[in-house]
């Protein structure tokens, strides 16, 4: 990745996201309400956004329409791509439906069927998100100090996510997410207060004994946080402009206790080599991933479970345990392997 050493726990932790993205897409095993899809919600995409942050970087001798064009190329030409590769797919029959989909392509947004690909709405959005971010850093280059530079961009970030409210109409979305990806902007300043911190107090990856009491303590408190804010908000739908029953404020602090829980999880995980590999190969190919996923999900259901045995058949479509990791396991890494043959070599 271009000037960036892999980091591996956040590869194990982008691995958990998707997985998590796919589980949430087996909607014939579970109630889009249900307490499963409260808890995958909560945490799914705010992680892919404070990852995001973490990584933000303002280059020496970088211009910003330098910065914009490697986003573009790293996010709009993988988007347009699995679009149409959608689109072909889907195959809508006639006229309209090619014109509704071709439309909603350049729309970017996941609702009312614009896209027969739903999960390729976040790269749109998430293009723009960088964008705002990335001024907003530019702006605390011009603090003196640390101090200030964080002052100026908290500041940035506040004005970016008040106008978003002021402009977020649920009824009637902006293209590409546009409103959504100044809301957002929370979550990318949260990355980038974790990646200062991480090399201020963990320099070198290096955590003391201390820091380790500390961390695991940490854990009941912000389980604790992270389960009532879950409860009371209900699911969150960032695709759908839905912060949860309670508002934004609750969908930003239970994402950030989810969040933490996850990147503490990975970072245990990490040590264990067979698995920090096989959730890292997930991490490093989330992207291409997310946007083969559902298709491999409806041509497994379409396609390959009616030539099944009769007894794998039943198995691979009961709603128990046995159907729910027979079919979640067999998805996940047939996408995994789709998009290890589709995906570019990364920016």
């Amino acid at each position: 990745m271009n000037g960036k050493k892999r980091k591996v726990y956040i590869d194990v932790a982008k691995g958990f996201a998707i997985l998590l993205v796919i589980l949430g897409h087996m909607n014939r095993f579970f109630a889009y309400e249900g307490r499963l899809m409260q808890v995958v919600y909560s945490v799914q995409l705010p992680l892919f956004l404070i990852v995001g942050g973490y990584w933000m970087r303002v280059k020496d001798g970088e211009t910003p329409g330098q910065f914009f064009t490697k986003k573009f190329y790293r996010l709009l030409q993988p988007y347009f791509f699995y679009g149409f590769l959608s689109i072909i797919y889907a195959w809508p029959g006639n006229q309209e439906g090619f014109v509704h989909y071709f439309s909603g392509l350049l729309w970017g947004i996941g609702i009312n069927d614009y896209l027969p690909n739903l999960p390729i709405w976040f790269l749109p959005m998430f293009f723009l998100a960088n964008c705002w971010f990335y001024l907003a850093l530019l702006l605390g280059k011009k603090g003196r100090n640390l101090k200030e530079q964080l002052l100026l961009e908290a500041g940035a970030v506040a004005v970016l996510m008040s106008v978003g409210l002021i402009i977020n109409d649920p009824f009637s979305r902006l293209p590409w997410g546009f409103e959504l990806s100044l809301i957002i902007q929370g979550f990318f300043f949260a990355g980038h207060l974790w990646r200062i911190g991480e090399e201020r107090f963990f320099p070198e990856g290096r955590v003391s004994a201390k820091q380790k009491r500390i961390l695991v303590l940490m854990l009941f408190p912000v389980f604790a946080v992270w389960l009532i804010c879950v409860r009371l908000n209900g699911r969150i739908d960032l695709n759908a402009d839905w912060f949860g029953n309670t508002g934004l404020w609750s969908c930003y602090l239970a994402a950030f206790a989810g969040c933490y829980l996850l990147l503490f999880a990975a970072a245990i995980t990490a040590k264990c080599r067979p698995l920090a590999w096989i959730f890292s190969l997930f991490g490093e190919n989330s992207m291409a991933v997310m946007a083969v996923h559902v298709p491999v999900l409806i041509w497994m259901d379409g396609v390959i479970t009616p030539l099944m045995p009769q007894v794998i058949k039943e198995n691979f479509m009961v709603k128990n345990w046995i159907g729910v990791s027979y079919s979640f396991v067999t998805i996940a890494l047939l996408s995994l392997f789709a998009a290890m043959l589709l995906k570019k070599k990364e920016v």
